[in-house]
């Protein structure tokens, strides 16, 4: 039952709210506008405050900024490491350039993987199974 009231309660307070911003419109333009302006200031400058006391805390905490910047370093290597080779333009076909791209390639062949390693250990001692 109580709803029953305050529906057009709350219809007759935002016309007495559109009625009163009209009669300011048209009789004092000149401080409507400027109590608008202001109004708007304020509203940035709170935003502002309590974006950069609050929420910029609580998005740059945990631990996530670190995390991201390791992230962009990986991306970047990664970028980095299987990047397309750019094609050689050249306007002569000379065989030392031909040579010259073709020992490169070789030596591309020949370069071992990053991720694979070779660990040095004793291969010369093997033991005798037979003193066991």
């Amino acid at each position: 039952m109580t709803r029953n009231w305050v529906n057009p309660m709350i219809y007759t307070l935002i016309a007495l709210a559109i009625f009163y911003v009209g009669v300011q419109l048209f009789t004092n333009t000149s401080s409507f506008l400027s109590s608008i302006v202001m109004m708007i200031g304020i509203a940035v400058l709170i935003y502002g405050a309590i974006y950069f006391f609050f929420i910029r805390q609580r998005i740059g905490s945990g631990g996530n900024s670190n995390e991201m910047k390791k992230y962009k370093q990986a991306v970047k290597q990664s970028k980095q490491k299987y990047k397309a080779p750019k094609p050689v333009k050249s306007t002569k076909t000379n065989t030392s350039t031909t040579k010259s791209t073709s020992l490169q390639k070789k030596k591309a062949k020949r370069k071992q993987p990053s991720h694979l390693r070779v660990i040095e250990g004793n291969k010369n001692n093997k033991k005798d199974r037979a003193s066991f």
